[in-house]
């Protein structure tokens, strides 16, 4: 069983921590989102973004925006992965929340199921995507550290309770 008080990382400058869903009460105001978008058979999108290399999509909430909403956004700006299903997972504590912004922060982190993935946007910050496996991720994902894998192992194990026993996956 994962300790989630003591599991940290250090997340370009601040300190991050994870807390599940099921912990999540009275956290800093969000304002950034995290998207594990499975295939449902054990693999996750990952976005590769310049100047970072692979990485789940993520990003900030924009101003009236929901967590939900930006979440729904991240995933298609940054691997085309227009959400059929979206699950609320827990939120990464940031402290501080950024060089601007010295109070913590919240980055509520989703499960999602892709509908379908889009061609990318010219534009977009993403250069591609790929799908991996766990077992693939610490070789290819940007600034890898037993923080992330413990979620991507806590994703996995929620999406196998949620979605494999409805048929889902």
């Amino acid at each position: 069983m994962t300790d989630w008080n003591t599991l940290t990382a250090v997340w370009a400058g601040r300190k991050m921590r994870f807390v599940p869903a099921e912990n999540a009460r009275n956290l800093p105001a969000p304002r950034y989102v995290v998207v594990l978008i499975t295939d449902g058979g054990g693999r996750y999108l990952l976005a590769d973004i310049r100047g970072r290399g692979y990485c789940a999509p993520s990003g900030r909430i924009e101003p009236n925006e929901t967590p939900d909403a930006a979440a729904h956004r991240e995933a298609r700006e940054e691997s085309g992965a227009i959400l059929s299903a979206l699950h609320y997972l827990g939120s990464y504590l940031l402290e501080p929340c950024s060089e601007q912004a010295p109070s913590p922060c919240s980055a509520p982190v989703f499960l999602a199921h892709a509908e379908r993935i889009e061609p990318l946007h010219p534009l977009s910050e993403s250069q591609g995507t790929c799908w991996a496996t766990i077992a693939e991720l610490p070789a290819i994902y940007y600034d890898w550290s037993p923080l992330i894998e413990a979620v991507f192992r806590y994703a996995e194990e929620r999406r196998k309770t949620l979605w494999e026993r409805q048929g889902e996956s």
